[in-house]
């Protein structure tokens, strides 16, 4: 029992926005002929998100050794993280995704907006502003901000909290992030790690538990994300943003994101839970 309040403690908010791997390595950039969706994913820079994506989870798979089996990772445990949390891993599977999920026509009408002058502007801010986050002083800074201007009910906070609301982006967090959450316990599981192994229901029981923690950090991390990466944006230029994001191809998109964003940390989530399975074992010894 104590070993099984130290997995839940250590995987309690550890997934969805706040995941990600460690020194990742640049993506080969090679020559190809023409290919749509290699053009949207350029225009989304999908690339350097998945830089960062991968340095957010390595942070916290390596945080999860002094949780789950203090001492005993070492060099080991860090080499098995990288491996998980591979950039290009992370970016083929969101490649996969949009080519199963988009049709030509979504990915023209996509590709268009994010090359304009404020798609583009929206999507390097995005970028470095989840860069940004990656500092715990920077994070603090943005959630503070945020929660200041939505105390003094500014048009700004007002207008964050549409959005979230419109496109529905702390619901697909919080689902993503518990999913992800039932995807290491599942890894866990397969792996031998827990002493009486759980039912599937048991499993979701526990996730379950955590939804309105779960609920409360995505609440304050995108507030604090989407406050610091719009800060240089009008009302006028966001409405846009909106509305695009609001046509049948930006709901496509959205759509097909989140279920990349929904495999990336549902395979690594399990795949970390697997490895970590191998090192608890050695405890148990």
């Amino acid at each position: 029992m104590k070993k099984l309040t130290r997995i839940v403690t250590a995987t309690l908010l550890g997934f969805g926005l706040a995941y990600g791997a460690a020194q990742a390595e640049p993506i080969p950039t090679l020559q190809a002929e023409v290919d749509p969706v290699a053009d949207v994913m350029r225009a989304a820079q999908i690339e350097a998100l998945m830089q960062v994506v991968a340095t957010e989870g390595a942070r916290h798979g390596i945080r999860l050794e002094g949780s789950l089996f203090p001492g005993r990772g070492g060099g080991a445990w860090a080499k098995a993280v990288s491996v998980i949390q591979s950039p290009e891993r992370l970016f083929s599977l969101i490649d996969e995704t949009l080519r199963r999920e988009l049709s030509p026509q979504d990915v023209q009408a996509v590709t268009a907006f994010l090359d304009s002058d404020l798609g583009a502007r929206i999507i390097h801010s995005e970028v470095t502003a989840r860069r940004h986050m990656l500092d715990v002083g920077i994070e603090s800074g943005a959630k503070a901000a945020s929660a200041m201007l939505l105390s003094e009910g500014t048009a700004r906070a007002h207008l964050i909290e549409e959005m979230m609301t419109r496109l529905g982006l702390v619901e697909t967090n919080v689902s993503g992030g518990l999913n992800a959450n039932f995807a290491f316990y599942k890894g866990l599981g397969d792996g031998g790690a827990l002493a009486s192994r759980l039912t599937e229901s048991e499993m979701i029981s526990m996730v379950w538990d955590q939804e309105s923690a779960v609920r409360d950090a995505t609440q304050s991390w995108l507030r604090g994300y989407l406050t610091l990466a719009y800060t240089p944006f009008s009302e006028e230029e966001l409405r846009l943003y909106i509305d695009f994001a609001e046509t049948d191809a930006g709901r496509r998109y959205t759509a097909a994101m989140f279920a990349g964003y929904g495999r990336v940390f549902e395979t690594t989530s399990y795949d970390l839970g697997r490895a970590a399975a191998r090192f608890i074992a050695e405890d148990a010894i």
